[in-house]
């Protein structure tokens, strides 16, 4: 039974509450509002009265909400994804869908998601927008705010309401320029070894958290000689293709089309792939894609975790070598 306190209730409050609790502050909260601020003021005084509660101090670091705020704060999300799934569309299709995804992505897979994840959408979803930025380290708070829809990332630590979901990995192999003289020949350990490397990055990481394979190797008292560290593929490209250097990256960039001509790939050592596998190396991480809670029930937001997932597999293959 409908409550005679619900129907008086002005459902548009519950947003500006939301948006209050995301941003901590009048002014952007306006903005995000499209109010002016005095009007927002006149809304916090509202929902003070309704929720009898003060629900805010003002400090000079912003809004600092009060238990029961942080209590409505825990519900309000789920409620307000239920609310617009209710008055939303009941058919999705994305073929005449015409809204906006903002995805926080490294630019180690940049290069390999967008080509293909453009491509398709241009035919199954053309009205379909992307924008794409790189991952900041406050992600997780740009997923809480709704400023960014999917982050791709290692989900080291996740809070309780970002949900993380892993990309499969693929084995990583060793790259190295066409022509290379390792390029005809089955690569040992000692090979491998003997000539300079690349190694690819996550911004924001720790040394420590970059490179399985010299975790294991210093395990055994050996150590690659590392003579540039990049986020950037494209950058690692060009220089294997002046120098003897080596990369390691997982699996297939090598048939993408872009370097087929300019890169070649053979398998790890068989030495190194078993210290590997018997290895008790911290450094596993795999990426994972990221999304807030308050679009489990979005029908559009499902349906691009879905076609992200399937390129991100394939964008997998440039992963550093964790």
């Amino acid at each position: 039974m409908i409550s005679r306190r619900l129907i008086r209730t002005d459902l548009n409050l519950l947003v500006a509450l939301q948006i209050l609790l995301e941003e901590r502050n009048v002014t952007r909260a306006a903005e995000r509002l499209s109010v002016s601020q005095p009007a927002l003021s006149k809304t916090l005084q509202k929902l003070r009265d309704a929720f009898e509660d003060p629900l805010f101090t003002r400090t000079s670091h912003g809004l600092i909400p009060t238990p029961r705020a942080e209590e409505l704060g825990a519900e309000l999300p789920g409620l307000l994804e239920t609310i617009e799934h209710v008055l939303g569309d009941v058919e999705f299709s994305p073929d005449t869908y015409a809204g906006c995804f903002k995805l926080l992505l490294p630019p180690i897979l940049c290069e390999s998601l967008l080509p293909s994840l453009m491509a398709e959408l241009a035919v199954i979803a053309p009205h379909v927008q992307i924008i794409m930025a790189e991952v900041p380290s406050n992600y997780q708070e740009q997923l809480k705010k709704g400023n960014a829809d999917f982050a791709a990332f290692l989900a080291l630590e996740t809070e309780r309401d970002i949900v993380a979901e892993p990309i499969a990995p693929i084995a990583p192999r060793c790259y190295m320029r066409v022509g290379h003289p390792l390029a005809a020949k089955q690569v040992s350990l000692a090979d491998f070894l003997a000539y300079p490397h690349l190694r690819l990055y996550l911004p924001g990481l720790t040394q420590e958290n970059t490179s399985m394979v010299d975790e294991v190797l210093a395990q055994h008292g050996l150590h690659r000689n590392i003579v540039l560290e990049t986020t950037q593929f494209s950058s690692a490209v060009g220089v294997l293709n002046h120098t003897d250097s080596l990369l390691v990256a997982n699996a297939g960039f090598e048939e993408g089309g872009l370097y087929r001509e300019r890169i070649s790939a053979q398998e790890l050592p068989a030495e190194l792939q078993g210290m590997i596998r018997h290895s008790k190396s911290s450094n596993r991480g795999s990426m994972s894609l990221m999304r807030h809670t308050r679009t489990s029930r979005s029908a559009p937001h499902q349906w691009m975790r879905a076609l992200l997932m399937k390129h991100l597999t394939c964008a997998e293959q440039v992963k550093p070598d964790l």
